[in-house]
């Protein structure tokens, strides 16, 4: 368990910190590597890092490609923004890092470990068809989508939004336009995709590498996963958010 945990809190580092496609290409090798030495089921773990990425991804405007597409369209500095973030980002990688660290180390292996694990450009390839809906979502929609309601409803609608048509559309698509919504949209993009496999270029990208390296990231299992894990994470993110005094 602890191997997986390192793993992990490395891949919620790089995710926040760098961004989110690039640490899915860098702690993918890794997980892969470290499933072979440590005898870890490599298929759980490649879910958990990917689930992880994506969830470790709103701490910093950076750190997501969508992050950056919402700001554009609500004027927030980049100070506020991160005084507004921290504290959800931390809790939600308090539910995060841990049960998925205890699922991945208490798992008995088997499934062939893989031979080799290196980052693959190949990956890339998968970023191409996604920016191309993105840029026909904004041209079709023209001024956007406006989710009104509560901030749950906007929120769960976001969420469906990121998670069925990709997160990366869905940012070019949502207009928020006032300071709870900014934050809805925040995390459904980020949060929202760990709920289907097509949800995250990022997801694709760790499918991908996962399987040259010999595993295999089932797509039922992470859906199955990500229906336990999404509300628990979306719901320490809220609490964060109420805390921090970005929402009222």
């Amino acid at each position: 368990m602890t191997s997986a945990a390192a793993v992990l809190a490395l891949t919620a580092l790089l995710s926040a910190v760098v961004n989110l496609d690039v640490a899915v290409m860098v702690a993918m090798p890794v997980s892969l590597r470290a499933a072979w030495r440590q005898h870890l089921p490599a298929g759980r773990l490649a879910i958990a890092v990917a689930m992880t990425a994506n969830a470790a991804s709103f701490l910093l405007p950076t750190s997501n490609i969508t992050n950056l597409l919402l700001l554009r369209r609500l004027s927030l500095p980049a100070l506020t923004y991160v005084s507004q973030s921290w504290l959800p980002w931390l809790l939600v990688m308090t539910v995060t890092l841990a049960p998925l660290a205890c699922w991945v180390g208490n798992a008995s292996t088997g499934e062939a470990h893989p031979v080799t694990a290196r980052p693959s450009l190949r990956a890339l390839t998968d970023l191409m068809p996604t920016f191309l809906i993105a840029s026909g979502v904004r041209t079709l929609l023209g001024a956007g989508l406006v989710l009104h309601g509560s901030f749950a409803r906007q929120l769960g609608e976001g969420t469906a939004l990121a998670s069925m048509a990709n997160n990366l559309p869905a940012a070019a698509a949502i207009v928020p336009d006032t300071r709870g919504a900014f934050w809805a949209a925040i995390l459904a993009t980020t949060i929202g995709p760990n709920l289907l496999i097509t949800g995250s270029v990022a997801t694709l990208i760790c499918r991908r590498i996962a399987r040259e390296g010999g595993a295999r990231l089932s797509a039922l299992r992470l859906s199955a996963i990500g229906l336990l894990l999404v509300p628990a994470q979306l719901a320490a993110a809220t609490l964060g958010l109420h805390l921090a005094g970005a929402l009222p």
